[in-house]
């Protein structure tokens, strides 16, 4: 098949899809409005089962669209139109779901990045409140570690410590524990630093999370200064 015929192939298909998604859509509508007429004409078990068939394309159509929504979003970030992304952002996050909660996440990235720490918490709140269960620990994570750029290290103690009370067994876990020892060394916590360290050394060993947590436990001794050279006598 020409390269020219698999274009008309595939925009007739598309075709096809937005006909048929159409068609279903207004179907879902007028059963939705008259439930008593589709009962009678379809018998209330069918009826039911079309409303959820219906509601179910109806919800994916929706959020596929909101995942391409996100990648262009993502891709308008990476090339640093980053105010016409967060418009986008803002759109997806509006619709809910797991897109509305990466959508709050990415914007709280891109406030992050930019310094704007406040902002990036009220993103970060905003995905954990809204967001499905398995992008909480990303929030909570995330909110830790802008608490720790933003110089609140009271803040930040408690929520990874929150983090680390209902999550502990996330893969995250590690990254929040070296936050709530930094944070915790912030606040003048030696000791509980100090704890929190030889924990991640014990519970992460042979990974990078041992080697980092024992280099900020034994730091290198500081390189003696060279002595200074004697001046070379003047010859007479």
């Amino acid at each position: 098949m020409a390269i020219q015929d698999k274009k008309h192939w595939s925009a007739k298909s598309d075709l096809k899809q937005d006909e048929l998604k159409d068609a279903l859509e207004v179907a879902f509508d007028w059963v939705l409005a008259n439930r008593g007429r589709a009962a009678a004409i379809f018998g209330g078990i069918v009826a039911v089962s079309v409303i959820a068939g219906l509601l179910v394309y109806s919800r994916r159509a929706r959020e596929s669209a909101a995942w391409t929504s996100l990648s262009d979003a993502e891709a308008l970030a990476g090339s640093g139109k980053l105010a016409d992304a967060q418009t986008q952002l803002a759109q997806i996050a509006a619709q809910g779901g797991t897109p509305g909660g990466m959508a709050l996440l990415l914007d709280g990235d891109i406030h992050f990045q930019a310094g704007q720490y406040d902002q990036a918490l009220d993103s970060y709140n905003k995905a954990y409140e809204q967001a499905p269960d398995p992008l909480k620990p990303f929030a909570l994570a995330d909110k830790a570690e802008a608490l720790e750029a933003a110089g609140k290290p009271d803040q930040c103690v408690s929520s990874a410590q929150s983090f680390l009370d209902s999550m502990s067994d996330n893969a995250l876990a590690p990254q929040v524990q070296a936050t709530l020892a930094r944070c915790q060394l912030a606040e003048g916590q030696a000791e509980a630093a100090k704890a929190t360290l030889q924990k991640i050394a014990l519970q992460y060993q042979g990974s990078f999370w041992e080697q980092w947590a024992k280099s900020q436990l034994n730091p290198p001794a500081p390189v003696a200064a060279a002595p200074a050279a004697k001046p070379k006598a003047k010859k007479r």
